[in-house]
Formats: structure tokens, sequence, C-alpha cells
């Protein structure tokens, strides 16, 4: 039921929410770096911070931040993609979250600037997503910063979707060594066939019908098949990493994830999901809203790495 809904969450979009707001990807993106600037508490230190470039990528050479908790010891990595529906928000924007995450996971965290939407429409995304995979540990390598042979794919929203997109490339690489994935609240059906996009879809939860419209329509165009760009109707094997799906009761993606986890425990994946039932959508980038939520959702990140 609707009145299950954090109250100061659906109060705060409410307030960011108005009939004379015109979507455009300046204006998204302003508000949404306006919204992480007043959700911000002070950022968790890290023993190093590295900025590089992944040079040799076959189309577009990635920037990524690197994050280090602890630089005594060498650490699995962690690719970290953000969310924004492939047309808003950066690595700036995600930094504290990339720090709570290795503070808490005890993992190297690669953010990844990947390119955006409409500028670079699909598959612009998915190919960057697989570019740093690819070559995250070497790029470790040549920097000497010490790391165990040990990968995770982790993302938020659309970074879910490339996460699970990119598993799906590699589940078959063995030069690759993908051993989890994390997917919080991932749109993996863009088709958006699940009761839970319409139920979902409203002002209650900041996530309208139009809102939904513009970000599918920022990465897509005419022709592109939705269905197959979605990673729920891609190839899913037993060579598929261990996944852990987080869903919020009032998010839209909410069914499809769900749906997801079934598919990989019928093929005998180890495959756990977690729904916060008075969470919506986002709820990651409300620090300040959402603090215990948000607490409890790294644990359960970190103790889902430890097997």
């Amino acid at each position: 039921m609707m009145s299950a809904i954090k109250e100061e969450l659906a109060a705060f979009i409410a307030a960011h929410t108005s009939d004379d707001f015109v979507m455009t990807p300046i204006t998204m993106r302003e508000a949404s770096l306006h919204t992480a600037l007043g959700q911000e508490l002070p950022k968790v230190a890290m023993a190093r911070v590295v900025d590089t470039v992944l040079e040799g990528c076959d189309v577009y050479d990635v920037p990524i931040r690197i994050y280090i908790p602890d630089a005594s010891r060498p650490l699995p990595v962690l690719i970290y993609y953000h969310g924004g529906g492939f047309a808003i928000d950066t690595v700036s924007v995600y930094d504290p979250v990339c720090r709570r995450i290795a503070q808490a996971t005890q993992h190297i965290v690669i953010s990844p600037e990947y390119r955006l939407a409409p500028e670079n429409p699909y598959p612009a995304a998915y190919e960057d997503a697989l570019a740093v995979a690819q070559r995250a540990l070497p790029k470790l390598d040549e920097l000497q910063l010490a790391h165990t042979d040990d990968l995770t794919l982790c993302g938020d929203s659309a970074g879910g979707c490339m996460a699970a997109q990119t598993s799906q490339a590699l589940q078959h690489d063995a030069s690759v060594p993908l051993t989890h994935q994390i997917l919080v609240y991932p749109c993996l059906d863009m088709t958006h066939s699940f009761p839970s996009v319409k139920e979902n879809c409203n002002t209650k939860t900041g996530f309208t019908p139009a809102k939904m419209r513009w970000y599918f329509n920022q990465c897509f165009r005419a022709g592109d098949d939705r269905r197959q760009a979605s990673p729920l109707f891609g190839e899913l094997s037993k060579d598929m990493p261990a996944t852990l799906v987080l869903t919020t009761q009032f998010c839209p993606f909410r069914d499809e994830g769900r749906d997801y986890v079934r598919r990989l425990q019928e093929l005998g994946v180890r495959a756990e999901t977690y729904n916060y039932d008075n969470m919506v959508h986002s709820y990651l980038n409300f620090e300040k809203l959402c603090y215990d939520e948000i607490c409890d959702t790294y644990r359960r990140m970190a103790d889902f790495l430890q097997h």
C-alpha cells in the first residue's frame, strides 16, 4: 500500500516536482546535481583516490576514478556503474556512494565516467561498461595498485542494467575473474512488461510515466530492439556470477529484479534478493533521508561478498 512509503522521502520528492518543470538533459542533470549536493554527508576518507583513463578501448577511452580503502594489502575489485537513466549523473555525483561501498566491502572500487545519452545513445553505455570490465585489472597492474584476481560488477538503476549486461557478456570468459554482481533496483526489462512499472510510476514515488518515457527516449532511438537490450531476456547460464539484487517496494523495476533472481536460481546460480518495503527508486542518493536503509544496503553488500 502506498501509505507504507517512507514519509520524509515522499515529501522531499513531492517538493521537488512541479508541473512547469521541463525535462531536458540540462535541467535533469542540474536537478540531480542539486539534490546530490543537498543530501551529501561528510565523505568517507580513503587511503588513496586515483583519477585516470582506460586507454585502448575499442570505441571510447573511459575516464575512471579508483577508490582504495586500504593500501596495505591487495584487495578484491568492484566496478560501480552509476545510475541516472543512461542520461544524467557523473562519477562526482556518486563519489560519496563509491567511498561508502569501498569502506564497507573493503574492495577497491572503480567508478567509470561512461558516455551518456542523448549525446551517445544505446549501445554506447553498454560498450563502455564492457570495456571497463575487460581493462580494469590490467590498468591496476599498470598503476602498480595491488589487488586480488576477484572482480565484482555493481550498479544502481541504469548502472545495474549495465552490470547485468556486462556479466552476461563475460559469463563464459575465463580471462576475466568475475565472481559476483550486485544490482540495486536495476532496470532489466526495457520493454516495461511487468506490473510494478504501472503500479509505481506516479507522482507519489517521484517516478512519473512522463519521466520514465523521457529517460528511455534519451537512450533509445526509433528502431532499436529494446527486448534485445534487456538483460532479463538475454542469455543466462550456470556460468553467471553469484548475484545479489536489491529492490524497493515502490520502484517501477521491482518485479523484473525479482524475476531475474528467479531465473538465475532455476539455473543453479547463487542468486539472492532483498526488498526494502518502504523505499522508492533511487533511495541510495538520499543519504540524509535514508541513512539507516543505506547503511543496511552497504552491510548487505559486504556480507554477500564474503561468500
